[in-house]
């Protein structure tokens, strides 16, 4: 984790970012909140994503960011922590307050202190609700070698959904 932080830190060294807008995100699992799953977990178990964009590259009508993420979940068997660096495209809008992103990363997951590595592919929806703040909704690919490893399962690859707010600093 401190290498990914380190490598964040020196690429905002070297990123003049007066004219962009850094955005950080807070998402919950909504199926979690909701319904739990049947694993054990009740509704309103907690399952946080926040993610720390810096747009790099702007093209006229989108760009392309970089950003650390950490996912955080308060499970039945044991806590789950993801963190992650990665890198998306964002278009600003594909329909009146309406954008669209696809993002990917490279993380590591920490669970019954043992590590492991991951990696994710999302795709986010946001309506902008005014300058400074969009609604979100994420849909969430994620690879889990966890839980082959630690709990013998068949399906290393889970699908979570996210809906929350996007605050531009």
């Amino acid at each position: 984790m401190k290498k990914i932080i380190t490598i964040f830190i020196l690429i905002l060294s070297f990123y003049n970012y007066g004219q962009n807008k850094i955005e950080i995100s807070l998402q919950q699992d909504a199926r979690l909140f909701l319904v739990g799953d049947q694993k054990g977990n009740d509704p309103l178990t907690i399952n946080f994503l926040s993610k720390l964009e810096v747009p790099v590259y702007n093209l006229e009508k989108s760009h392309l960011s970089i950003y650390l993420g950490v996912e955080y979940a308060d499970l039945v068997g044991k806590n789950f922590k993801r963190y992650s660096i990665g890198t998306g495209y964002i278009v600003k809008s594909i329909y009146g307050k309406i954008g669209a992103g696809a993002y990917l990363d490279f993380g590591k997951i920490y669970r019954k202190d043992e590590g492991f590595n991951s990696f994710s592919l999302s795709g986010e929806l946001n309506y902008r609700l005014n300058d400074k703040l969009k609604f979100i909704c994420t849909q969430q690919l994620t690879y889990r070698k966890d839980l082959v490893e630690l709990y013998n399962s068949n399906n290393k690859y889970v699908i979570s959904g996210f809906i929350g707010l996007k605050y531009s600093l």
